[in-house]
């Protein structure tokens, strides 16, 4: 089997990324965390804003309500989508922690291959 210089490109690509992975894990495990950590700050923050203590609750005044329905319909949004975004990187993190196996299986049997059948276009 003859492979196309495109597809060698890619069989390259796939080497490289199983090589990286070690590495990108605990990145994108850092940048979930991140995202975690920060966006649950900033929602504490909201929150303290919406809900003031008994104290702040008669300086604010009417206006409070109005303020809030803004400050909720803008920032609500962008709190879960965040948090949706730093649940899905977890979850990619832990489905594929040893490597991604369709990625692995491919690459083993190319390898197979390659050994079975001396030809003459290299795959590494």
């Amino acid at each position: 089997m003859e492979f196309t210089p495109r597809e060698l490109k890619q069989i390259e690509r796939l080497r490289k990324e199983q090589r990286q992975w070690p590495r990108t894990r605990w990145i994108m495990l850092g940048a979930a965390i991140f995202i975690y950590a920060v966006y649950g700050f900033l929602l504490v923050l909201y929150f303290h804003g919406v809900f003031p203590s008994e104290n702040d609750a008669t300086a604010l005044g009417d206006m409070m309500s109005r303020t809030n329905i803004l400050m909720f319909a803008l920032f609500w949004p962008k709190f879960l989508v965040m948090f949706c975004i730093a649940t899905w990187i977890i979850i990619v993190v832990i489905r594929d922690w040893h490597g991604n196996t369709n990625r692995m299986l491919l690459l083993k049997l190319l390898d197979a291959h390659q050994s079975q059948s001396p030809s003459p276009a290299k795959i590494a």
